[in-house]
């Protein structure tokens, strides 16, 4: 039952994703519809977050729907922000760091590997 929670908020994440690149002007130079996207997603993950720690009586499902589902489907640095801040919070600085760096890392090394086997195989 989780996995369709997730997967129903997630869906509802993606479409939101979908209508700020249509809506936002796309500029060569910068993508402003995935930058708020990205955006949106951290700071409600955040408030999500903090507002469950205070409401631990509220069903699981909630959590899953909107924070796992919702705003996973709406941008992926909600999960990656969440856990640096966890990081900071124990007071594991490096470990923060050190988490961004290679997250960025190895998103590019993916993506420029994507890119390179589609050019060379397709």
């Amino acid at each position: 039952m989780n996995a369709l929670i997730a997967f129903l908020g997630g869906g509802l994440g993606t479409l939101v994703r979908y209508f700020l690149y249509i809506i936002l002007p796309k500029n060569c130079c910068f993508p402003y519809g995935t930058l708020l996207a990205n955006f949106l997603g951290c700071f409600i993950a955040s408030v999500l977050f903090t507002f469950f720690i205070f409401k631990s009586e509220l069903n699981s499902a909630y959590k899953t729907f909107f924070i796992l589902g919702f705003c996973g489907g709406l941008s992926t640095l909600s999960a990656l922000s969440l856990e640096v801040l966890q990081y900071i919070q124990d007071g594991d600085y490096i470990k923060a760091v050190s988490y961004i760096l290679i997250s960025l890392l190895i998103c590019a090394i993916s993506v420029i590997l994507g890119v390179a086997l589609v050019k060379k195989y397709v």
